[in-house]
């Protein structure tokens, strides 16, 4: 079996701690974190951690918030790429030698591809390289942009790229980034949802197409060794405006719908695995993952 890795999700009622031991226990290798305060705590001491309990950190999730502006002439956009580099010298200086970073964040439209933006990804990819960092850069919600960067840093030992499953079955299901990128995969995002929202939930509870995507990886060399989910820690997720008939709707196509045990449907979204204790989730995502990698191994051959 490949070695199976998750970003640790958040639980109120454990610590740190007890949600890491629970993932080691399930049978997972390494964990996967992201920059306060989209994960808990402090990274330092939380890596330190992640040591102590023998289980390794595989990649830091960079910020996200206000990225598009990266995009941007003038302070704004400076000022994104200058943090960028900041955390790269932070997240390296812990040992962590991976992060994940998007060109764009969120469905907001960002400024024209522009010359002043891609001199900026030119010169986070040299402060990547100088730190023996490798800045993972994963498709989200515009295609364009991301090819426009990798074609500007290609051939950048600082350049990697992150397959996320769930951008591409919302966002852009017909583009095949791991043809492009397959050789340069240094992290994966496996999550699933309605084809429409980025919804984070556990493969195949969703509707993503995961022969097609096993298929995909089983052609990378980085895939063959390991893979990584990133599912979200919220109950709720949110459609704001819809009616729960309309949330029905949108969400009949996924796997987990049908299910009572797992779905319950509101006005404005849906609750998923509500019932189940963090133990019963981490299990359930285990299981997800070792299908996938059975899958991977099979079309490898």
């Amino acid at each position: 079996m490949l070695k199976l890795g998750m970003y640790l999700l958040r639980d109120e009622s454990l610590s740190d701690e007890e949600r890491l031991r629970i993932m080691k226990s399930t049978g997972f290798d390494f964990v996967c974190l992201g920059m306060p305060p989209y994960a808990d705590g402090d990274l330092a001491a939380t890596v330190s951690l992640c040591g102590r309990l023998g289980i390794p950190v595989e990649n830091v999730h960079l910020s996200g918030t206000k990225t598009t502006l990266i995009w941007n002439e003038g302070d704004e956009g400076d000022a994104i790429a200058d943090r960028y580099c900041r955390e790269i010298e932070y997240v390296s200086s812990l040992g962590v030698k991976t992060g994940i970073a998007h060109v764009t964040w969120g469905k907001s439209a960002p400024a024209p591809i522009n010359e002043t933006a891609l001199c900026r990804y030119e010169r986070i990819a040299e402060c990547a390289e100088k730190n023996g960092f490798v800045l993972a850069l994963e498709n989200s919600v515009y295609p364009e942009y991301l090819y426009a960067v990798m074609e500007r840093v290609r051939g950048s030992r600082g350049i990697g790229y992150c397959f996320d499953s769930g951008h591409r079955n919302a966002f852009s299901p017909d583009e095949d980034y791991l043809g492009k990128f397959g050789g340069i995969l240094a992290a994966t995002h496996l999550q699933d949802n309605n084809g429409k929202n980025d919804l984070h939930v556990f493969p195949f509870d969703g509707c993503a197409p995961w022969d097609e995507i096993a298929a995909g990886l089983a052609a990378c060399p980085f895939a063959n060794e390991k893979i990584c989910a990133e599912v979200s820690s919220d109950s709720f997720r949110k459609m704001p405006g819809l009616t729960a008939d309309e949330v029905r709707a949108s969400i009949d196509c996924m796997a987990a719908a049908h299910d009572p045990h797992l779905v319950r449907v509101y006005d404005g979204g849906f609750s998923i695995y509500e019932n189940l204790n963090y133990a019963q989730r981490i299990e359930r995502l285990y299981v997800a993952m070792a299908r996938i990698s059975d899958m991977i191994e099979a079309k490898a051959k």
